[in-house]
């Protein structure tokens, strides 16, 4: 079965298949437009940040369930920032990047969402 883990004002809680795929098809078609190249660049942030944590610390569980909660947590700590595909490298709108996405506040929601997380496992 291939269900997620969502972090839901402090809850923990699990979607199945069936909700799952109606939460895709809603984001995916917008008045006939394709939504899925609208992107939350901290995601990737997220994602590059977590691979630097648990790549240096073992003791963090590695199960998909945890990780899934690491990072919905670390996104939960984040404003989102979401973006056309068609924004140029680093700049979206004449707005630069870099000054936006705050590498270090990244990390600690990162670091907080795993320390939480190694704490009180949902498994």
């Amino acid at each position: 079965m291939n269900i997620i883990s969502v972090y839901y004002f402090g809850i923990n809680t699990v979607i199945g298949p069936a909700i799952r795929e109606e939460l895709n098809m809603k984001k995916k078609n917008l008045f006939g437009y394709d939504m899925t190249e609208i992107k939350n660049i901290n995601e990737e942030l997220v994602i590059e940040i977590l691979n630097e944590v648990m790549s240096d610390d073992k003791s963090i569980c590695r199960c998909q369930l945890c990780i899934e909660d690491i990072y919905a947590l670390s996104l939960n700590k984040l404003p989102a920032l979401y973006v056309q595909s068609t924004f140029k490298e680093n700049t979206f709108r004449g707005y630069d990047l870099t000054k936006i996405l705050d590498r270090e506040k990244v990390e600690k929601a990162v670091f907080d969402a795993a320390n939480k997380v190694s704490k009180n496992p949902y498994h």
